[in-house]
């Protein structure tokens, strides 16, 4: 398997007025090419230290992190990030929005613009590039933010709990969406959630994390097969791993028995 991205034996401690904060332990994962990888846990646990070493922006108290093969040293600038608001500038059209990416790298901005298009005819905004983003809903916006995560043909995208801002219909719809952009796409993505039923719809892998010190419980393949729908959650496999994952986050001490 080829290695997107790799942990290994990551461990990160912060320094705080009343002493040290372990967020995350001996935290071990290699992440292949092409995969959807979801990591859910509680509050605390380190699912966004992670993407923040991950992308450079933060660096390991000990262990290792490398993307393609390269050690994380700096800043990452091949990888797309979604974070759970949208972050768009109000003051420019969604083409511009999208095209923002390109021009922070110094690349020839009407270079990508095609690209922006067809992006936005796959995520089914056609139409609404000379719109702003006051003119769009929560979830439309959210789509704007995944086109231009990818506009640059990124080989990993980070995704934090980019759906928990949204209403619960909004939230289901995107989830499917991203599950039609991924079979388009095939990058590799790692996705942070705190909901098991998202975290078990989308990925081949469903990474379960203890509380602080984050620690992986369980690595659990979730065994589905593509393309997933809606329906895809009645099925025996399905419930089945939702069911684990609950019991894993009872045995931990993060969800009560009743």
């Amino acid at each position: 398997m080829v290695a997107t991205l790799e942990f290994q034996n990551v461990s990160k401690s912060y320094q705080t007025a009343t002493g040290p904060i372990e967020a995350l332990r001996d935290f071990d994962l290699t992440i292949g090419e092409g995969e959807f990888i979801s990591i859910v846990g509680p509050s605390g646990c380190g699912k966004s230290t992670l993407l923040s070493m991950a992308s450079g922006l933060a660096f390991p108290t000990q262990g290792k992190i490398s993307v393609k093969g390269e050690p994380v040293s700096e800043p990452v600038t091949d990888l797309g990030i979604v974070f759970q608001t949208d972050v768009l500038l109000d003051w420019r059209t969604i083409l511009d929005n999208i095209l923002i990416q390109p021009e922070m790298r110094g690349l020839d901005r009407n270079a990508y613009r095609p690209r922006a298009l067809d992006l936005l005819k796959m995520v089914g905004l056609e139409g609404f590039e000379k719109k702003y983003p006051y003119e769009l809903s929560g979830g439309m916006r959210q789509r704007v933010s995944i086109c231009r995560a990818l506009i640059h043909e990124p080989p990993l995208l980070l995704m934090d709990e980019p759906f928990g801002a949204l209403d619960a219909l909004t939230r289901e719809q995107m989830v499917m969406e991203l599950h039609q952009i991924w079979l388009e796409t095939r990058k590799s993505v790692i996705f942070i959630t705190h909901d098991i039923q998202e975290a078990v719809l989308l990925a081949d892998r469903v990474i379960v994390m203890t509380p602080r010190p984050g620690r992986i419980a369980e690595i659990i393949k979730t065994d589905l097969p593509h393309p997933r729908r809606p329906a895809t959650m009645e099925t025996a496999r399905f419930i089945s791993v939702v069911a684990q994952i609950r019991h894993l986050f009872e045995k931990h001490g993060v969800l009560k028995a009743y």
